[in-house]
């Protein structure tokens, strides 16, 4: 963030009050010619009412959950955007024959009509048979078939806040190849709001992270008992038991595409803040809503990132990421830490050209004394956050069971530019025995600075050939792509569970693996026919280029 960034406060749990349960309104009482009204968030937090007609019950087809009631929405709320991306979970109210107004269930899906009034919606009843506490395993996705095989989830897209136009390009591009799109969101009004009731048409937010980096998908409420409450009419992941951050949210405004294609960016969305104040944990992700209870925040890990960089003030994000690992599904710490860190850089550089850091992560196990972790020089902003990935994806993976963890940390320190050199020569004695220590010298040239000389000891292996060899001198300057961090994303995004042979296996295992994750950067000598190995250390300057030098090895002398 280009902004002074403040400390994220302690999680707001706030109490649940006594809420009487809405009357729910049977699947078999529902057809056409209700008098029905649909109740959402479309500006800051004030519910709306728009109305909804019935136009008929759609049966139930294998793999989909259930049936679904198709309707038609209008009013002055919806009829500029229609039903968008964030009404999920918009309860259905409609007068029975008493004139008493009953949940009939969620707007959940649309169908791709232009101008996006004619959706889905599911029934409270099915939503209902799947209460906020650990269930069975919900199952595999929604399988296709009929009008229902063409609906889509109203709020399958990720919303990130905390993130620079740079960072939040790269996790989108991840999410389009992961097929999860990523909406950006703004932290909330400058002025904060309220922590609001979560009554149905409240819009709430399933957050995987909160704080400066806030990730999690937003919908509305529709039905609440008490401290129990559901959403969305569709799942999160469809994973079964879950333990996810319930916030309300805040809707800044409905952003209107009639054309309905989010395939091509032209779908219409609620721009919200990405979750607001903690209020419970959603328990419960199934086909037909994703359910919890308010009060407790769900376990987490608390993440810190600092950076520095010349002549600014240290740039400070932390966030807490839902911990997960006791179900299988991480942390989300292969994703949620380089998001930070990449914000981080791009706040203290303030320009996306060629970068001189370093980075350290340590992850804080309360069974260990010392933290696992790995500090590395790079003279690039990509190499950091894959290694970060792919640190923190091992840390995600070990499970079994996993560890009790106080916190995460990421600590950067960057200055812009590069110092680069390349090398054109080098003189080593003509002969040299195996295992002798020789002196290389070497010339290497700086754009725009000239030439200089540059001088240190090298080991001769002793297990090199005997005889005239050819020894190449290479510049190890590091330097990552965005493909490769892009690509880590998409595996973040999509790795839930699986568990495979390559997780860590102890705690002693982790740490090892972590620790692995190392560079070092400078010159690096190859032998014919034997190792290669770093024989010059810089962390302030890049070498690039290489250079080869004749060498007779002689026998190592008699003693």
């Amino acid at each position: 963030m280009r902004r002074a960034l403040p400390v994220l406060l302690l999680a707001l749990v706030v109490a649940p009050s006594a809420q009487a349960a809405d009357p729910i309104m049977p699947l078999s009482q529902v057809h056409a010619g209700l008098d029905c009204v649909g109740l959402s968030v479309i500006r800051g937090t004030q519910i709306s009412r728009f109305d909804v007609e019935i136009i008929d019950v759609i049966g139930a087809q294998t793999g989909l959950g259930g049936p679904r009631i198709l309707v038609r929405a209008s009013g002055p709320a919806v009829d500029a955007s229609g039903i968008a991306e964030g009404f999920s979970g918009s309860p259905v109210m409609c007068l029975d024959a008493n004139g008493v107004r009953r949940n009939i269930g969620a707007i959940s899906e649309s169908v791709g009509e232009y101008g996006n009034h004619v959706v889905l919606v599911t029934p409270i009843e099915q939503m209902l048979r799947d209460a906020p506490s650990p269930p069975a395993t919900a199952g595999a996705a929604a399988a296709r078939g009929g009008l229902l095989r063409s609906a889509r989830p109203l709020a399958g897209a990720l919303t990130v806040s905390g993130l620079s136009a740079h960072t939040r390009g790269l996790l989108a591009r991840a999410g389009r190849r992961a097929g999860r799109p990523v909406l950006a969101a703004p932290a909330g009004p400058i002025t904060g709001f309220p922590a609001q009731p979560l009554v149905p048409g409240a819009s709430v937010a399933a957050m995987l992270s909160t704080g400066d980096i806030g990730l999690g998908a937003v919908g509305t409420v529709t039905y609440r008992d008490g401290a129990r409450i559901w959403a969305f009419g569709h799942p999160l992941d469809a994973l079964g038991q879950r333990s996810v951050f319930v916030e309300d949210a805040y809707v800044f405004s409905v952003i209107a595409n009639p054309l309905g294609i989010p395939d091509l960016g032209a779908d219409s969305y609620k721009l919200t803040s990405a979750g607001g104040h903690t209020q419970g944990t959603f328990n419960t992700d199934t086909l037909s809503s994703i359910s919890g209870n308010l009060g407790a925040a769900p376990p987490s890990i608390p993440l810190q990132v600092v950076a520095r960089g010349p002549g600014i003030e240290p740039v400070l994000l932390t966030s807490a990421l839902a911990d997960e690992r006791r179900l299988g599904y991480g942390a989300n710490l292969s994703l949620v830490a380089p998001l930070g860190a990449s914000q981080g850089l791009d706040s203290v550089i303030r320009n996306y050209g060629p970068v001189t850091l370093s980075m350290c992560f340590r992850v804080k196990l309360k069974s260990r004394k010392k933290p696992i972790g790995f500090c590395n020089p790079y003279f690039d902003g990509f190499s950091p956050l894959d290694d970060l990935t792919n640190a923190a994806g091992l840390v995600d993976a070990y499970d079994v069971p996993p560890p009790a963890i106080d916190g995460a940390s990421v600590r950067i320190r960057a200055r812009p530019g590069v110092d680069a050199d390349v090398l054109l020569s080098a003189r080593l004695p003509k002969r040299a025995r195996r295992g002798q220590t020789v002196p290389v010298k070497l010339t290497v040239g700086r754009r725009g600075d000239g030439r200089r000389r540059l001088s240190f000891p090298m080991r001769i292996p002793r297990t090199i050939p005997l005889g005239h060899q050819t020894i190449t001198l290479r510049g190890v300057g590091g330097g990552g792509s965005d493909e490769a961090l892009i690509e880590a994303f998409v595996e973040a995004l999509t790795g839930y569970g699986g568990g495979s042979a390559s997780e860590p296996h102890s705690i002693a295992d982790l740490a090892t693996r972590v620790a692995a994750i190392h560079r070092d950067l400078g010159i690096e000598a190859r032998f014919r026919r034997g190792s290669r190995r770093l024989v010059y250390k810089s962390s302030d300057v890049s070498f690039e280029g290489r250079v080869k030098v004749r060498l007779r090895v002689l026998r190592p002398a008699h003693r």
